[in-house]
Formats: structure tokens, sequence, C-alpha cells
């Protein structure tokens, strides 16, 4: 499962397993559902979602604005774009991927 979800951040696409029998997201992937215990499908998922709260980074290399964005019934750690930021605002995630190193992230621009 955890493969799959992989493949698909590394095309750039953000893909979660969703329950087959109640709909529910399964976050962090899992290839049963965390509710019901019924088997999971990807599926492509609405990326918009609501920032819960944000820092700056000044380490070296690791420099800019990271946050909580809250998305659907999951919440996931991304960079945000520079902007007027604000908890509870609405962003969008504009970019996703695997680094050189292996590890997914995630990029969100601000909607308002």
């Amino acid at each position: 499962m955890a493969s799959e979800f992989l493949k698909s951040l590394e095309k750039g696409v953000f893909m979660v397993p969703v329950c087959t029998s109640c709909g529910k997201k399964a976050w962090p992937p899992s290839a049963r559902c965390p509710s019901c215990l019924s088997k999971t499908r990807f599926a492509k998922v609405a990326t918009a979602g609501t920032l819960v709260e944000f820092a700056a980074s000044h380490v070296r290399g690791r420099e800019g604005t990271f946050g909580i964005v809250e998305m659907d019934g999951f919440r996931l750690v991304g960079s945000i774009g520079d902007a007027k930021l604000r908890e509870g605002m609405k962003v969008k995630m504009s970019k996703c991927g695997v680094g050189p190193d292996g590890t997914p992230y995630y990029h969100f621009e601000p909607v308002e």
C-alpha cells in the first residue's frame, strides 16, 4: 500500500486509500479502513484544506514556512507559499512529490 502511495507522489499526484464500504479515508495509507476494516482503494481526493497552524524555519537548507493543514478528516504537514498567513485560512495543495532522500513533500498555497 505504501509503495503505491509513493509511486503516485513520484508522479506529482496526491491519492489516498478510501474505504470501499464506508467511504472513510485511511490515513496514514492502509489497505484496510481504520473504522470498519473493509478494503480500501486509492483515489484522488480534494486537496483543499484549512491551515491549522504554521511556523517559520530558519534551519540552514530547510528555510521556509511550514504548516499543518486539515484536509477532510486527516492532517498533513507541508510548506506554505509566502503570503500573509493566518490560522483558519483556506489553502490548497499546489505540488507534491518525493524528495531525493525518499521523503514525501507537500506544498500549499493560500486560496483566499
